[in-house]
């Protein structure tokens, strides 16, 4: 099954009032809730590119993917790299808990992504 898995995202960015980040950011407190709870059939291709623009996401970042069939049918397919593992929690309080030397480890890791990535 394909769902929606917003607070996955939210968490993995370190925001921790999902809510409150949405309609700050101009979605209505009925879209908000409907999107947070999974409450929710169909989402519009807007909605879509306005969370994909302020998390710095794709659209793919914000599904997830439960096989349900037994029977091996889809083993090779492209909805496979929707499935998530156990969410790993929240990066801020992984970094609290690092030394001060091994966060200016992941710094020069973080800035050498970074280049790559431009």
């Amino acid at each position: 099954m394909l769902h929606l898995d917003l607070y996955r995202v939210f968490e993995d960015k370190g925001i921790d009032n999902p809510h409150h980040f949405l309609k700050q950011n101009g979605f209505t407190a009925h879209t908000t809730s409907r999107l947070l709870n999974n409450k929710v059939e169909s989402i519009s291709f807007k909605h879509l590119e306005q969370i994909c623009l302020l998390l710095n996401c794709s659209i793919d970042d914000l599904f997830s993917w439960k096989n349900n069939d037994k029977t091996g049918l889809y083993k090779n397919h492209e909805l496979q790299k929707l499935k998530r593992g156990q969410p790993k929690g929240n990066i801020t309080n992984s970094l609290k808990q690092l030394p001060l030397n091994k966060l200016n480890d992941v710094r020069n890791y973080i800035d050498q992504i970074a280049k790559a990535g431009k």
